[in-house]
């Protein structure tokens, strides 16, 4: 890019950046059919640092971080980030980010949390390219649909970290997970492992959910503060994950965790043989024996995970240390 740029940190009412903050203002409520920010107004005296960005000494973006501490300990937020139209998509954004991000480090601060929105794709990008990943809304948004938060550690190591083996029926997921959870035992990293199946047994199921993911998640999300306050910051589940959402659906249940998805495969046959030898109810049986066909196609269609590993005739150990050496654990 062409140009000088520069960020400088300036007053909260500094002349150039209030018109860019009304001009961000003016763009939300284009993009969303009137409406503007559920919080208009911010408390001057919360906003610990306003940034604006220069490109040859002409204010076209701007940032600021605000105090977070309501929302927990050396928590801060990312308030009223704009670049203007035309100098978008040239790495201007992700500049305000940075030096966001070091006036936090700076002030002690461990997390750093933001709000966007559901049309804001541009926005989605820059923030999970920068290393923030989905939590629960916080705040005044929990009840705004068209909200989506994200957040992400500035210290290492304060965050969990989230392993999905994914797979078909008769893929051996659930026994590699396992094996998985015994290696991670083995080098003392302290962990949990679940087989999420369990979560989903519950009748009836929710309309429009077969599966039971809602409550799936619901459970998870539940959960995640006991392992976290007890130390249990690596999280090994089996599950399926065939929806694109399901990603950060699982970052946000485990508040805002890396989330790696590896899926094991085998052969139609080994996967059949299986099954028949599992599933002593016919009914089932033949469901499952249907559902592993079907559902393999699914995957690799979906083609969601990090990484895809062999568990065809190899020994389980030597599947599940090749599943965390592709999570990267």
């Amino acid at each position: 890019m062409n140009g000088v740029v520069h960020v400088t940190v300036v007053p909260w009412d500094d002349d150039d950046v209030a018109r860019l903050r009304d001009e961000q203002q003016a763009e939300i409520a284009t993009r969303y059919d009137g409406q503007g920010d559920i919080e208009a107004v911010l408390p001057a005296e919360e906003m610990l640092a306003t940034v604006a960005l220069t490109v040859d000494g002409d204010v076209v973006g701007c940032g600021s971080l605000r105090d977070g501490m309501k929302y927990g300990e050396g928590f801060g937020e990312l308030k009223r980030m704009y670049v203007r139209p035309e100098w978008r998509r040239r790495g201007l954004s992700r500049q305000v980010v940075a030096a966001l991000e070091a006036i936090a480090v700076e002030n002690g601060m461990r997390r750093l949390i933001v709000e966007t929105g559901v049309r804001q794709r541009e926005a989605v990008g820059l923030y999970r390219s920068s290393g923030y990943r989905r939590i629960a809304n916080f705040g005044p948004y929990p009840d705004v649909p068209t909200s989506i938060c994200y957040g992400r550690w500035l210290v290492p190591d304060a965050g969990m970290r989230v392993l999905v083996v994914n797979g078909t029926v008769g893929a051996g997921k659930t026994a590699v997970a396992d094996a998985a959870a015994e290696l991670l035992r083995e080098r003392e990293v302290p962990h949990a492992w679940l087989d999420v199946d369990v979560f989903r047994r519950v009748w009836p199921r929710p309309d429009g959910d077969p599966f039971a993911q809602q409550v799936v998640f619901g459970h998870l999300a539940a959960i995640t503060p006991n392992l976290q306050a007890r130390g249990y910051r690596h999280v090994v589940l089996a599950e399926v994950v065939e929806h694109p959402a399901d990603r950060e659906r699982y970052e946000a249940a485990f508040d805002g965790a890396d989330v790696a998805i590896v899926r094991v495969t085998a052969s139609e046959a080994t996967r059949l043989a299986r099954v028949a030898a599992r599933e002593t109810d016919e009914h089932w049986r033949d469901w499952h024996l249907a559902r592993t066909v079907e559902l393999e196609a699914i995957l690799a269609a979906a083609a969601l995970d990090d990484a895809v590993v062999d568990n065809d005739g190899r020994p389980v150990r030597d599947v599940a240390a090749e599943v965390l050496a592709a999570a990267g654990w």
